[in-house]
């Protein structure tokens, strides 16, 4: 666009500059319809602003104008409509046409066929108190002059049977913030950019975070990552501080994959200042009491993150300095989860997915590969990268990620009539285990697929593969994937899919695990060490959000020397009372670790005594394999490449 374009924009010729951009639409043909939208930042009023949007080209007698019900990813009805306010439509001659709301998300306006301009004003989703809101990595936010979250469901509807027109924004806003998206934009001064979108797909999949400038970047492999970052409340440059820690979550999925299906990527990220519940957990008095005050008046504190086709927008809570661990490890295991959504469903996806209806949108059950696998692979590529060891990955990662997803009720629901309805009731209320029992049955399939191709092929072998075949302009047929995947490895490969991912059959733990070197035991008696803190007489406290837990009582069975007020790792009984392999080290013998007390590390020692306990959905590492099994564990941790055939 010209800069004499923009000038006029500035001097206030608004219609003039609107009317341009739609004759720049204009062919042979005829006219191609767009979306001119323009957005002023400046001008809030009671936590809301305002959408304009000139749409003289889509005249007909009635215009229905949708916002989503329901956004990809999200799985949870959103009714975005509740939060637009005073939708008005108006003539060529400025008079008012009728507006008719129809249900949540809804707007009709007759008579449509004079129609040039539709205004609206938009508020907030941040900032609800509700427990049953929009979640705020999906939605809107408005911190007056400081931070604009721009998730376009939440703003922008669409024509029905217009979602493939192109769309065109201009945006003002304060002069001292930036606009962070990975969408072009231009812009000839300060406060103002001009952002375009193929279509409406692609305005969803684009989130906008509107922040003073702190911004980073690096590459992996093929694509630019960009990382921007937004506080509402903190001036200081946290961007490089970010980056330092996703540059080695980055690296590992760099080691994992050949290529990535994209050239640039951007993380975008928002902390909220929870720096007052930050206190209220380290001070720990009446934690219940204050904690439940705290929410009445400020809101529950919930937060995550929400992938998109080449970025990811976070949410995040940040109760102050002292939790700077856990904010980091936070951030590094949803970045891979969310990156990895780049394979799926954002390039390998079915067509309930492809073809996205907003308003009424059909279910895939393929959740166990839209989640399940994504969140398999997050944790696979921490273990290939070198970011975490097999034994925290098998004994800390996804033995806990087994020991949830016992609790699938696999009697009423298998996992795919549970993704097909996971908006009803009893579904809805499994939906986390995506990303637990999900999880575990995409390591299951990875492994069986390794010993199915002989060491050949993993899962993400296969997945590349399918990517090529079909790829983010092509889905598969819902009701394909399985034969599709079954095509790629070996026919014995469509009974896993058919007793464990649409059947309800339990999973064959100690049968597929052992293939790989890995003993799996349930309901057995063992002899293991004492627990230094449920075994000791320490009393802890279970809330809170750091990776430590805060001792609150020692009671005179303590043999160790804790105080109240240590800080303690959650991991310590699994760090330094059993070896590499997961096996339980000798009795008798001396532990030391570090716990903190007054800021300080102070070493505390043990020794081990052994107790006689039951043992649920535990996990070993063999000492002594076959060649085969140690073949295929180096293969599936990725220690070493798989053996391809000719």
């Amino acid at each position: 666009m010209s800069g004499n374009v923009f000038r006029q924009l500035r001097n206030g010729s608004i219609h003039l500059v609107l009317v341009v951009l739609l004759l720049s639409s204009t062919n042979a043909g005829g006219i191609e319809r767009k979306y001119n939208y323009r957005i002023d930042l400046n001008a809030i009023e009671k936590h809301r602003f305002q959408v304009e949007l000139l749409c003289e080209d889509f005249s007909q007698d009635t215009l229905v104008y949708h916002f989503p019900w329901m956004i990809p990813g999200t799985y949870a009805e959103a009714n975005y409509g509740k939060y637009i306010h005073d939708f008005k439509a108006f003539d060529q001659q400025g008079k008012t046409l009728q507006v008719k709301k129809k249900g949540k998300n809804t707007f009709i306006i007759t008579p449509a066929s004079n129609i040039k301009s539709i205004t609206y004003w938009v508020s907030a989703t941040w900032g609800s108190k509700t427990w049953k809101t929009i979640w705020p990595m999906a939605g809107t936010g408005i911190i007056q002059d400081r931070v604009f979250a721009i998730n376009a469901g939440g703003v922008f509807g669409y024509f029905h049977g217009q979602e493939r027109q192109a769309i065109d924004m201009h945006y003002s806003f304060p002069e001292q913030l930036y606009a962070m998206t990975v969408l072009e934009q231009t812009s000839n001064s300060p406060g103002e950019a001009s952002i375009s979108t193929l279509d409406y797909h692609e305005l969803i999949d684009s989130p906008i975070l509107f922040a003073k400038p702190d911004t980073t970047s690096f590459s992996i492999n093929n694509t630019h990552v960009l990382i921007g970052y937004a506080h509402e409340s903190d001036d200081k440059e946290r961007a490089l501080t970010i980056k330092k820690s996703l540059r080695p979550s980055m690296q590992a999925i760099e080691s994992y994959l050949d290529t990535l299906p994209a050239e640039e990527y951007a993380f975008l990220i928002y902390y909220a200042d929870e720096r007052d519940l930050g206190k209220i957990l380290d001070n720990q008095r009446f934690l219940l009491l204050k904690g439940l005050v705290y929410v009445l008046r400020s809101g529950l504190p919930i937060g995550g993150a929400l992938e998109h086709n080449k970025s990811s927008f976070y949410y995040l809570s940040d109760p102050g300095s002292s939790y700077t661990d856990v904010i980091a490890e936070n951030i590094d295991d949803m970045s891979i989860h969310e990156f990895m959504h780049i394979l799926t469903p954002l390039n390998l996806r079915t067509e309930p997915i492809q073809n996205w209806d907003y308003s009424e949108p059909v279910l895939s059950k393929h959740l166990w590969l839209y989640e399940g696998v994504t969140e398999y692979m997050s944790e696979i590529i921490q273990v290939n990268g070198g970011l975490t060891s097999p034994k925290d990955f098998l004994l800390k990662r996804m033995q806990r990620k087994i020991r949830n997803g016992e609790k699938f009720p696999l009697e009423k629901m298998s996992f795919t009539e549970m993704a097909s309805s996971v908006l009803d009731k009893p579904y809805k209320k499994q939906y986390n285990q995506v990303y637990q029992r999900g999880a575990v049955m995409g390591m299951l399939l990875d492994i069986e697929i390794i010993r199915l191709t002989q060491g050949k092929k993993r899962l993400i072998d296969v997945m590349y593969e399918l990517i090529d075949e079909y790829g983010p302009d092509r889905a598969m047929a819902e009701e394909q994937v399985f034969d599709l995947f079954t095509e790629k490895v070996h026919p014995d490969l469509r009974s896993f899919f058919t007793k464990y991912v649409e059947g309800r059959e339990p999973l064959p733990y100690a049968e597929i695990l052992d293939h790989v070197g890995v003993i799996y035991e349930n309901d057995a008696e063992k002899l293991l060490p004492r627990h230094p803190i449920n075994d000791n007489g320490v009393v802890f406290s279970k809330i809170g959000v750091s990776s430590k837990r805060v001792v609150k009582k020692v009671k005179k069975k303590d043999e160790i020397g804790f105080k109240a007020g240590d800080k303690v790792d959650r991991n310590i009984y699994l760090d330094n009372y059993f070896d590499d392999f997961g096996e339980p080290l000798p009795e008798g013998m001396q532990v030391s670790f570090a716990v903190e007390r007054d800021s300080n590390d102070v070493t505390l020692s043990d020794v081990i005594r052994y107790r006689e306990a039951k043992v649920s959905h535990q996990l070993k590492i063999m000492r002594d394999m076959t060649p085969e099994q140690s073949k295929y564990f180096n293969i599936w941790l990725g220690f070493e490449d798989p053996v391809r055939g000719e």
